[in-house]
């Protein structure tokens, strides 16, 4: 039986990313492990898990952006709840991205980090060859629960069709030289959903007072013209 230090000693020395033996491993550990790793559901593990990586797929439920009723996109509160609609999209059926559009997915899979584990996922290359994009923010911290939303832009020329239950993407897990606390509340950021979720703003004089902005500017209608561009005075 390793103790503490020693542990602690090996977890440094070893920093780099998983091997499919030590994800092996850590899936094979319980639960409540805070060292373990939870994937699920994970179809076919020989052909899912690579050297280094775990193949991961695509769910099915969707947030299509919504047409707004201004000509620009402001990051605030409204955001949430105005900026997308959600679909599902069953298993067997696919959804249209046209060409140059976005949509934010989610992965099929439930993931439970390890206490000293951080992750990263990264489109598949046989999907990036499409030109579809997966991530625009592909980090995830040790402790997280929950499906990973995904930032999904066809950034090619014509419509791609995407098919829930498809291998999209494939996770890296990375070592973090940590120790659990068993005391320690996991923060509710890791806590994620199980369907894909928009993004979670401030309201720009809130984020701004707190570096020492005291007003912000507002957009207002009489600066758009009728062509929707801006017409600020000099």
């Amino acid at each position: 039986m390793a103790t503490e230090s020693e542990s602690t000693s090996k977890r440094d020395s070893g920093l780099g990313v998983f091997s499919k033996r030590e994800i092996e491993a850590r899936l094979a550990l319980g639960v409540d492990n805070p060292e373990g790793l939870v994937i699920t559901p994970l179809f076919n593990r020989k052909k899912a898990l690579d050297a280094d990586s775990v193949d991961l797929r695509l769910g099915t439920y969707f947030l299509l952006p919504r047409s707004l009723p201004e000509p620009y996109f402001c990051p605030d509160k409204k955001t949430a709840t105005s900026l997308h609609v959600k679909v599902h999209v069953p298993l067997g059926r696919y959804l249209v991205v046209p060409a140059h559009h976005t949509v934010l997915g989610s992965t099929l899979e439930f993931i439970k980090l390890p206490c000293d584990a951080s992750g990263e996922i990264l489109t598949k290359s046989s999907i990036a060859r499409t030109f579809i994009v997966v991530e625009t923010a592909p980090w995830i911290h040790p402790e997280y629960r929950g499906c990973l939303t995904l930032e999904i832009a066809n950034v090619s020329n014509t419509p791609v069709l995407l098919y829930p239950g498809r291998t999209i993407g494939q996770l890296i897990l990375l070592h973090v030289a940590r120790d659990h606390d068993p005391a320690a509340k996991i923060a509710s950021s890791y806590f994620g959903p199980v369907h894909p979720e928009a993004p979670l703003f401030k309201n720009p004089e809130e984020d701004l007072r707190g570096i020492g902005v005291p007003r912000t500017s507002v957009i207002r209608k009489s600066w758009i013209d009728d062509k929707g561009q801006f017409e600020l005075d000099a």
